[in-house]
């Protein structure tokens, strides 16, 4: 399996990486990242196609963009018409906070992946976020999220289980029109910011093909959710890298006023 992070709020783009990073993609891929209002969401989206393509390039020697990826109704990536050799790999990419993620598998039907960042967003006191998102959890999860004995506990455990859910309607392909009141976590204890030992219930019943694996990175929780489970457990920590490790093409985008046309972007709202 191949579960990459990429801290993406922390890079500030050279014409050349930038020129670099857009011939890895195809057109289509640089015309809607370009349309992002704010250098933030471009960098995350162009991070997840890096992710992919470069994965995809690594693992068969082909130019990455000579692939074509596709989205299914509910959003899930796929690869369409792939070599002998990449018939059974499924892969998800996530991004929100500092990081894009990703993760690939030749070995599971179904792959999905989360990642956020525990924060309370602005001017919100904790009751008042917990509130408005009371609906999406049952009444056992809610009483783990709450149940730990302080505030910033109580909030990592909620995106824990935020997480949860979205990897695995992510895994299924149905996306959050799955209704999230008939999924059901029981959490497993962290050792080393990871675990793997989570399980899941749907209407009542344990889902036993499932398999969870959390990892705790720079104050955000990554999720992978899969099945079939891996035979053995996979604790192994998310590869933290760097843009220049998705660069396969070293040939830059000929097109310099992309570049200009990004970074004349604000990086976030309000900046």
């Amino acid at each position: 399996m191949i579960k990459l992070a990429l801290k993406t709020s922390s890079w500030s783009p050279t014409p050349e990486q930038w020129l670099k990073a857009a011939n890895t993609v195809n057109t289509i891929e640089r015309k809607r990242i370009a349309e992002f209002m704010f250098k933030r969401d471009a960098k995350q989206s162009l991070a997840g196609r890096l992710m992919i393509r470069s994965t995809l390039a690594k693992l068969t020697s082909l130019l990455p963009q000579s692939f074509v990826l596709d989205r299914e109704k509910s959003g899930r990536p796929y690869l369409v018409n792939p070599p002998d050799s990449l018939s059974t790999f499924r892969f998800n990419v996530s991004h929100a906070g500092d990081y894009a993620a990703f993760v690939g598998s030749l070995n599971s039907s179904n792959v999905g992946i989360d990642i956020m960042k525990v924060e309370l967003r602005r001017n919100t006191d904790l009751e008042t976020f917990f509130g408005h998102m009371k609906n999406q959890f049952t009444n056992f999860e809610w009483s783990t999220i709450r149940g730990a004995p302080s505030k910033k506990e109580q909030l990592l455990n909620f995106y824990r289980h935020w997480c949860l859910k979205e990897s695995f309607v992510k895994g299924i392909g149905t996306g959050l029109k799955f209704g999230l009141q008939r999924i059901e976590f029981r959490v497993g204890d962290f050792v080393d910011d990871a675990c793997a030992t989570t399980q899941v219930y749907v209407d009542g019943c344990l889902e036993p093909d499932y398999q969870f694996q959390e990892h705790v990175i720079d104050n955000h929780i990554m999720t992978i959710a899969l099945t079939p489970p891996c035979k053995t457990v996979d604790n192994e920590k998310p590869r933290v890298i760097q843009f220049e490790d998705l660069i396969v093409n070293e040939v830059p985008y000929q097109e310099n006023q992309y570049f200009y046309e990004f970074n004349r972007k604000q990086e976030l709202p309000g900046l």
